[in-house]
């Protein structure tokens, strides 16, 4: 890359599974578990020192692999970086999130941190949330595969962005829902 930074290791590459934001997340399953049971450490006892480290190598490349893409939110940040548009770069800008989003998102976390916040309003939090995940999910499948490649970017930074803080209110209300 252009800017001196370090080439991510590519997680689609390492599962060979396509590149794509939209995944067939049964089909990363069943990959992952064929993977996992051919390179497992456990399955090379037998060799030596070398070959043992390189299946525990390769086997925790694959874990990393799957876990990335298994998650929506990972998966859109790692094929932002892979694309060359990391979130967090610097030299396209900050992402600027609308201060109606910012402000739900703001509400959302007081009331789920609020003790006298219910059970079933937490429940329905989450329904709520995980259909907005949804919808961003749809959009950003979309904006990946635009065939304006400078604006899709754009748009799947942003929506990346959005996906970040939807997903860490699914884990403050498992946080309060689990324990």
């Amino acid at each position: 890359q252009s800017r001196g930074t370090a080439v991510p290791r590519d997680c689609y590459a390492e599962l060979d599974v396509p590149r794509a934001f939209a995944v067939d997340a049964a089909a990363l399953r069943t990959t992952y578990r064929r993977l996992m049971a051919e390179h497992h450490p456990d399955r090379h006892t037998l060799g030596g020192e070398q070959e043992q480290q390189e299946a525990a190598n390769r086997s925790a490349r694959i874990t990393h692999a799957y876990s990335t893409l298994v998650r929506p939110h990972r998966r859109a940040e790692h094929l932002l970086e892979l694309l060359g548009a990391p979130l967090s770069d610097e030299a396209a800008g900050e992402v600027v999130l609308d201060d109606g989003f910012l402000a739900q998102v703001m509400e959302a976390r007081f009331e789920i941190e609020d003790p006298d916040t219910s059970v079933a309003r937490l429940g329905a939090m989450r329904e709520s949330n995980s259909s907005a995940i949804d919808e961003v999910c749809d959009q950003l499948g979309a904006a990946f595969d635009s065939r304006d490649a400078g604006a899709g970017l754009n748009e799947a930074r942003l929506l990346t962005a959005r996906l970040k803080y939807l997903q860490r209110i699914e884990e403050a209300v498992s946080e309060r829902t689990d324990t």
